[in-house]
């Protein structure tokens, strides 16, 4: 017996290159949970739209693109050697 997967769970996008993505289908690509993309919508973070009130959400591909550069993060450059100790 197939066990029912949970609404929330990110899934996979049929077409990565498709126009716009659902809201499981861009947790998926965001590495993040569903919630975490709702939350993202309801602060203004990420853009999205719907065809009717109390439709499908869907986020295109460029907003998508757009808030990965812009909440992507760079790794810190530390360097190999100690500080200097100050004299006293």
């Amino acid at each position: 017996m197939a066990t029912k997967q949970s609404p929330r769970t990110p899934i996979e996008p049929r077409d990565l290159n498709a126009p716009f993505f659902n809201l499981r289908e861009t947790a998926w690509l965001l590495h993040c949970s569903y919630d975490t993309v709702r939350r993202a919508i309801k602060a203004g973070l990420l853009p999205c739209s719907q065809r009717v009130p109390g439709g499908v959400i869907v986020v295109t591909r460029a907003d998508l693109d757009a808030y990965h550069k812009a909440t992507r993060t760079v790794p810190i450059r530390r360097s190999s050697r100690r500080p200097a100790r100050a004299a006293a």
